[in-house]
């Protein structure tokens, strides 16, 4: 009978232990994403006044460990766009990303979408929907998950979908 009962024991922490194991955070490296563009986080632009829909990427997108909030890091990308709908900004700060991990989801404290290029005060938004996860860091580099990340303003709706490429500086310099 002790010999069941330890086999049972036996047999229940086994199962224990491989059902408790995380899988690993699928992630993705620069290599990759250089290979398959197809992976690269483009906005869909989905605008108000018109039936067609256009798409665009970020052109510069860059975190700074360090930013004029204390203890916050700070991600800012601008599309290169020559249109006043296809030329806009990111501007987000967020938990310090050097004690971040990855797979962690980012918890932005101050949000900002909006164009440079428009007159329309309105055309702007503070607020968002989806998800923005860390898909990989490294010394000089980070990318960001953007899962279905919508920002809606005056201009129309715009949607973010996939991993955003950023170089990793200590903070933004300005002389």
């Amino acid at each position: 009978m002790k010999r069941i009962i330890t086999r049972i024991l036996l047999l229940s922490v086994a199962i224990l232990t491989v059902s408790c194991n995380k899988e690993p955070i699928p992630g993705i490296t620069p290599d990759e994403l250089l290979k398959d563009g197809s992976k690269v986080a483009m906005t869909k632009i989905d605008l108000k006044d018109s039936k067609e829909d256009a798409v665009t990427d970020f052109a510069t997108a860059a975190v700074y460990r360090k930013s004029d909030k204390d203890g916050q890091s700070w991600l800012w990308a601008s599309s290169g766009g020559k249109m006043v709908y296809d030329s806009f900004f990111l501007s987000i700060y967020f938990q310090n990303i050097d004690m971040m991990k990855i797979g962690e989801t980012l918890k932005p404290s101050r949000f900002f979408f909006a164009f440079p290029a428009s007159n329309d005060s309105s055309d702007h938004t503070t607020e968002y929907r989806g998800k923005i996860t860390l898909a990989d860091k490294g010394d000089d580099y980070v990318i960001l998950e953007f899962q279905k990340v919508g920002y809606s303003c005056a201009m129309g709706d715009y949607l973010t979908d996939g991993y955003l490429y950023c170089t990793l500086g200590d903070a933004l310099i300005t002389q």
